[in-house]
């Protein structure tokens, strides 16, 4: 009777007509604490009970008891207790990755086989140990401690964009290329500050150093003001006391700064090779020499510093010698500051005044020219 009245609940059941469970037909599992699970001795592998303690069911697997679905344990939504860090973890014990998802989409993965955690299912990139996937064009946020956007990068205008957050874009930023912005997402230079530059601490020049100037873009240059040089003659014999004679002055280079990138000579001319405001002096020593007997030329010699061939600035006009008295020698000074174009001829000119005869340099090394970059 007891068989049939068993049969007859089971079909009632499936048949709908018991609205509820009889709870003494449930089968129960032998309650234990995990005090007292962890106590039995030679349980039998494949046993069953339930923990009260954690409110799960665990089966005997032959070395120790594990979670119902687990081969080693398990990890509870409320969380853990008596867990060591060497034998509980969340992951794999085989050669896969660990990847977790959130609605079935990856979020995050442990490459198995590098030190690496992939994000947003970004791909492998060599072994960089963090590889995030952009969200559109946002990258990486940063919070204060009270959970305040504070900065973050983002992926736009062909470069990574340091951003403050709610307040302004371009703090700073890398332009694919290499160059740099401040303020600027549109570095033409290595390093491009929309901005005032300050220095707090800067050390003392010697002599040696470069001076820094700045173009019309607000490029940073090195400068070449104060880029000098000096030449003396080596010439005493051509003749100084005719109209437009070119003056071979660039004899014996003294110094000349910066190569052949600033100055380039002949004996006769100087070419500067960049535009800017230039220092011009020169100064002639001038004999006279006596020639057909005749002591007395008076003669006088002019000078003139010529840009291109053309004459400018004033004339020097000291030359004259009279031969009495032993007076045969005299000197011509000019000294003018010029606007200079690229590629300009420099050149001394001098001109016959008085009476004709030749005058030349009084001797080789005593007469110079000297060039000095202003701006």
């Amino acid at each position: 009777m007891r068989f049939y009245k068993h049969i007859c609940f089971i079909l009632l059941v499936h048949t709908g007509l018991y609205s509820q469970i009889d709870a003494g037909l449930l089968v129960a599992l032998t309650n234990a604490t995990t005090t007292e699970m962890n106590t039995i001795s030679g349980p039998i592998t494949g046993s069953i009970l339930f923990n009260t303690t954690d409110k799960n069911i665990y089966q005997y697997n032959g070395t120790n008891w594990a979670v119902i679905g687990s081969s080693t344990g398990g990890w509870n939504t409320t969380g853990n207790t008596g867990t060591t860090s060497t034998t509980n973890f969340i992951g794999t014990a085989d050669a896969q990755d660990f990847i977790l998802k959130s609605n079935n989409s990856e979020k995050l993965r442990l490459v198995q086989d590098r030190g690496q955690l992939l994000v947003n299912q970004a791909t492998v990139f060599n072994s960089h140990p963090l590889v995030i996937r952009a969200n559109g064009v946002d990258v990486l946020a940063f919070q204060d401690n009270t959970g305040t956007s504070k900065w973050h990068w983002n992926l736009l205008s062909g470069g990574l964009n340091f951003v403050e957050s709610n307040v302004a874009d371009y703090r700073l930023f890398l332009k694919n290329g290499g160059n740099v912005g401040v303020n600027t997402n549109d570095p033409t230079e290595q390093l491009d500050i929309n901005g005032n530059v300050r220095i707090r601490t800067i050390s003392n020049a010697s002599e040696t150093d470069n001076i820094l100037a700045v173009n019309a873009s607000g490029v940073l240059q090195k400068s070449k003001v104060n880029y000098g040089a000096r030449w003396t003659n080596t010439n005493t014999s051509t003749n100084l006391n005719s109209n437009n004679t070119i003056v071979p002055i660039f004899g014996s280079e003294d110094y000349k700064d910066d190569g052949n990138n600033l100055y380039v000579t002949t004996t006769t001319s100087l070419t500067v090779k960049e535009s800017g405001r230039y220092d011009i002096r020169a100064n002639l020593s001038l004999v006279g020499i006596t020639s057909g007997g005749n002591t007395h030329q008076r003669t006088n010699v002019n000078a003139r510093i010529a840009v291109n061939t053309i004459a400018v600035g004033a004339i020097a006009a000291s030359g004259y010698i009279r031969f009495a008295s032993g007076q045969e020698q005299s000197s011509l000074h000019l000294n003018e500051i010029l606007q200079l174009n690229a590629d300009d001829i420099i050149t001394i000119i001098t001109y016959r005044e008085a009476n004709s005869g030749t005058v030349r340099f009084s001797g080789s090394g005593e007469s110079s020219f000297v060039i000095n970059k202003l701006r």
